[in-house]
């Protein structure tokens, strides 16, 4: 979203630009032309620089151990070809809402970015910590959620039903794969 506002901050310093050309020429116009054209330009080179930052700081770097062994720990998107995009940790947390971040919601896991995200609910599902164990359970009447287990085995959820996470599990959520580590 902050890089939206970058971006539209930057067409309107250029559109000053334009406009201060149209009515007053380069000649008399210069100093302000300058002025919205490096704003417009630092604008667009700030937002690029500083998602970035963001990115790294809110997901984790492959192969960190946040917990015990045998404790699952990282929540990891999975792309098209089985390769690891982006991870979530979810070591000593209770419980996690998988969605669309729309801005009304908080979501832990936002899947806005990716390629399946218009098949996928402001809040899809939700992972849940009980008793040593974390339990998937979907809470979307559209699209639904799937478990893959690690032996290949996969089962659709009922709507409001948990299912029990065992570490490599897969989980659907709508065509998007998250792998339970």
């Amino acid at each position: 979203m902050k890089r939206k506002i970058n971006q539209v901050i930057a067409v309107l310093c250029f559109l000053i630009v334009a406009l201060v050309w149209y009515r007053q020429g380069t000649r008399e116009g210069w100093p302000w032309m300058a002025v919205a054209g490096i704003a417009g330009i630092w604008h667009l080179i700030w937002s690029r620089g500083r998602d970035r930052k963001d990115e790294k700081a809110k997901f984790l770097s492959y192969g960190q151990d946040y917990g015990p062994s045998g404790t699952l720990t990282e929540l990891v998107l999975l792309g098209e070809d089985g390769s690891r995009l982006t991870a979530w940790n979810i070591y000593q947390k209770n419980g996690i809402v998988i969605g669309r971040d729309a801005g009304e919601n908080q979501v832990t896991v936002n899947l806005n970015e990716t390629t399946y995200a218009s098949m996928i609910d402001v809040e899809h599902a939700v992972l849940n910590y009980s008793g040593n164990d974390w339990y998937v359970e979907d809470i979307s009447e559209k699209n639904g959620v799937s478990v893959q287990k690690a032996d290949g085995r996969k089962y659709k959820l009922s709507y409001g039903k948990p299912c029990k996470l065992e570490r490599g599990d897969i989980i659907f959520i709508a065509m998007t794969r998250l792998q339970i580590i």
